[in-house]
């Protein structure tokens, strides 16, 4: 049995290294969740949003909010996005 991929940026990346991201329009991560874990697997955005917004009330302010879905190799997300979900715009000064 073939290993699931998905496409990110033109390459095909198995499931198990892929985090999905939830995102304000500003760019600030409001949520992230693993593709896999044990037998659940998020293999497309439609699966994602009715993961994290199960009712499609739920799903319909999320789309007024302008929240979009993104999936993230798991060195992207290390490398850009673990702790540091808030975007440029919102982010804390360090000192």
């Amino acid at each position: 049995m073939s290993t699931p991929t998905l496409v990110i940026d033109g390459k095909l990346v198995p499931l198990d290294d892929v985090i999905w991201l939830e995102r304000r329009p500003c760019g600030c991560v409001v949520s992230a969740v693993v593709a896999v874990v044990d037998e659940r697997v998020l293999a497309d955005a439609d699966q994602v949003r009715q993961h994290w917004h199960p009712t499609e009330a739920e799903r319909q302010q999320a789309d007024a909010a302008g929240l979009t879905v993104e999936p993230v190799t798991g060195a992207r997300y290390r490398r850009e996005f673990r702790g540091r979900w808030r975007c440029d715009q919102h982010a804390t000064p360090t000192s």
